[in-house]
């Protein structure tokens, strides 16, 4: 190899890596289980007018389900990086659009609840990108109920920069009678997930301010 084309490789590398610190990934993590199933319909709106509209030619957005086992690439339901042409990352937006749709019609509810699989599978997807801000989107009821014989035990950098947003989390039978439960509930998730590299642990009341949380980076 030429010197010349020696210093394109390197500036061809440099630009890459470049424009990856400057772009974002979002993970949005989707139950699919018990009652919460029933949420998908809401879920998918709150993804297509508060995440999608923020994606920019260079991010990324991965839509993972939480099931009874969700540690594996099966529960991949949707998955897109923009291309840096906007008119080709506008048709990649509206075939996911269209995909997210499909998904909020299938008929789907498992019986467990895996969302520290989901977790970890959704964080090496977050690492793999590069991407300068990494946002993990959590739509559950943060209630876990494992499988019989399932042991989730993440890295201490498993969410290391990796900002998580709980959207939309339901508040089960319990919770009305003793609002203390639920809020034990998810204190405790955000001792745990920032005791495993999470920049923050926040909760989401209202759609609408999804897309300015993004905006804060």
């Amino acid at each position: 190899m030429n010197r010349t084309s020696v210093v394109a490789a390197a500036l061809l590398a440099s630009s890459c890596s470049s424009g990856a610190q400057y772009a974002q990934a979002i993970v949005a993590l989707v139950d699919v289980s018990g009652t919460y199933a029933d949420q998908r319909p809401e879920v998918v709106g709150v993804i297509r007018k508060g995440l999608l509209p923020k994606l920019t030619p260079g991010d990324t957005l991965i839509v993972i389900r939480i099931g009874s086992e969700s540690y594996t690439r099966a529960n991949v339901e949707a998955s897109v990086t923009l291309d840096v042409r906007p008119s080709r990352a506008n048709a990649q937006k509206l075939a996911l659009a269209s995909a997210l749709d499909t998904f909020s019609h299938k008929p789907m509810r498992t019986a467990h609840t895996d969302i520290r699989g989901a977790m970890m599978l959704g964080a090496e997807y977050l690492r793999e990108t590069n991407a300068g801000r990494r946002t993990m989107v959590i739509f559950s009821d943060m209630e876990e109920d494992l499988p019989r014989g399932v042991k989730r035990d993440m890295a201490p950098d498993e969410l290391r920069g990796v900002r998580v947003l709980a959207m939309n989390v339901k508040r089960l039978g319990p919770d009305n009678a003793n609002p203390m439960a639920y809020r034990a509930r998810l204190a405790n998730w955000e001792k745990q997930l920032t005791s495993h590299g999470a920049r923050e642990f926040k909760i989401v009341l209202e759609p609408e301010k999804l897309a300015d949380l993004l905006d804060e980076g």
